[in-house]
């Protein structure tokens, strides 16, 4: 999901996300302590934020993993949707092949993918400023494709050619999905391998993660959990379709037992035996390269190093990275100083809520903070929703009422002030309030996200309850105008005779 989309959507929402903070605590969680602690109170605000389906896993540098799941045929076994968790699998890769001596890391991404090209620049990209974000590539030539599953990776790679960089390379860090798509086709090119093929063989494979997946198909088969949209604070399911291209940033599917697998690796350079990356590579994967400055891609970080961000909490260092599409919320990250991590993975992702929330809560708590209270930000949030939405069909009723009793006065109306003001000037004024109601929302906010107009697929897919209530004002506003024309106008011969 884009990522311009949410901070859009959720400016729109600022008066309802306000209200919302001010939900009354639910319960209070016991003193910080054990994992065992944080798992409770993980749980806690899994099941007060009315998640369908959410698996998650405590992971100790001894190796010890506690998982569990919240929901309804969900386990920690069950397959989700990563989002941009999978940008760390897609540079844990590269390193490998710099391990190998195949990538060099500050060599052109030319010497890999010859033909790459952006337009209106030729200052060259190296490998590590696409792992590290400062490409000069702008956050929303990575979102442009994101509701275009059939784009194969190379033709995503391949439109970058017409894409002005906005900053010079290694310059500036702004956060783009095809950064790591460029580097997913490199693993391809440089491997001879199509990037799930590479993948399943040289990370899923020695990790032990037996049911991570690189196809919806086979992921399906294994229980895939299907995410959810929220409608007026219901959740319905929807599937998502299979988008291989974006395999490298954003498609890889795991479960929270296999993610504990990566992470334990991840955390201590080892998995039982299997050390498919050199200490070194793990080392500048987490490394604070670049300040992400004002770019707030990633809740909780302030540096970005190669698929991992950095930052601090409750006083320690901080490796983290979460995922966002449509219908899923993921996160993952660790204490390097505890030496304890956490990954939670959700099927829903309603862009009016902290879906990272109860992650980042109980990452404080591993860390040594007191337990946060439990608020009941969706139940509020919702019932705003809710509300907002019974005053509008309030409000068009009362209209419509309105406008029948008007219409007993219609012949007077037309013969005391003529057609053009009783009929054709509301009919415009109405058609003009349903079409700048229509720019105000969905071109206000496609030019934030886009740079162009919103498309509807996509508002459904990211508000779908606001996008309803908009779209049912429009329709209102031009049947009203319309209706009343038209009784105008078969009352207006017997006026004029």
């Amino acid at each position: 999901m884009t990522r311009r989309i949410r901070l859009a959507a959720k400016a729109i929402a600022a008066m309802t996300v306000a209200l919302a903070v001010f939900a009354a605590p639910a319960s209070a969680q016991p003193k910080p302590g054990s994992a065992d602690t944080a798992v409770a109170h993980l749980r806690g605000e899994l099941e007060a934020a009315h998640l369908p389906s959410a698996s998650y896993a405590v992971v100790s540098g001894d190796g010890t993993v506690t998982t569990g799941a919240v929901g309804s045929d969900v386990t920690p076994q069950s397959p989700f949707l990563l989002g941009s968790l999978s940008k760390s699998f897609t540079a844990m890769a590269v390193m490998q092949l710099v391990d190998a001596g195949k990538v060099g890391l500050d060599m052109p991404i030319t010497t890999y993918i010859p033909w790459f090209h952006t337009s209106g620049s030729n200052s060259p990209i190296t490998v590590r400023q696409l792992l590290n974000q400062t490409s000069g590539l702008p956050t929303e030539a990575g979102t442009v494709d994101l509701y275009q599953p059939e784009t194969a990776l190379e033709q995503r790679v391949r439109a970058l050619a017409d894409v002005v960089p906005v900053s010079r390379p290694g310059e500036t860090f702004h956060y783009c999905n095809k950064n790591y798509a460029t580097l997913g086709l490199m693993v391809e090119r440089v491997s001879g391998q199509g990037y799930a093929d590479y993948v399943r063989e040289h990370v899923f494979a020695p990790l032990g993660m037996t049911r991570s997946f690189t196809s919806l198909v086979d992921a399906r088969r294994a229980g895939l959990v299907e995410g959810s949209s929220v409608l007026f604070g219901l959740n319905v399911p929807m599937e998502t379709p299979e988008f291989r291209g974006a395999l490298p940033d954003g498609y890889l599917v795991s479960t929270a037992e296999d993610l504990g697998h990566y992470l334990t690796f991840q955390m201590t350079g080892d998995y039982r035996g299997a050390r498919p990356l050199s200490q070194e590579s793990l080392r500048l994967m987490h490394s604070p390269t670049v300040s992400v400055g004002s770019d707030k891609a990633i809740d909780g970080i302030d540096h970005y190093g190669f698929g991992w961000g950095t930052g601090t909490l409750n006083g320690q260092p901080v490796v983290q990275h979460d995922g966002d599409l449509t219908r899923y919320h993921t996160n993952m990250g660790y204490l390097p100083d505890s030496r304890v991590g956490l990954v939670v993975l959700t099927s829903r992702n309603p862009v009016l809520l902290d879906n990272g929330a109860p992650f980042h809560h109980t990452l404080e708590v591993l860390a040594g903070a007191p337990a946060p209270e439990i608020g009941n930000g969706f139940l509020v949030t919702y019932g705003i929703i809710d509300g907002v939405a019974l005053l509008v069909l309030v409000a068009m009723a009362l209209a419509t009422r309105r406008q029948v009793r008007r219409a007993r006065r219609l012949p007077d109306l037309l013969r005391d002030k003529g057609f053009g003001r009783v009929a054709v000037r509301p009919l415009v004024g109405h058609v003009v309030a349903a079409a700048a109601l229509y720019a105000a929302v969905f071109v206000g906010v496609g030019m934030l996200s886009y740079g162009g107009w919103l498309p509807l697929d996509v508002a459904f897919q990211t508000l779908p309850d606001f996008t309803v209530v908009v779209l049912a004002g429009m329709a209102f506003l031009v049947v009203r105008g319309v209706t009343w024309f038209a009784l105008a106008s078969s009352r207006r011969g017997g006026v004029d005779g």
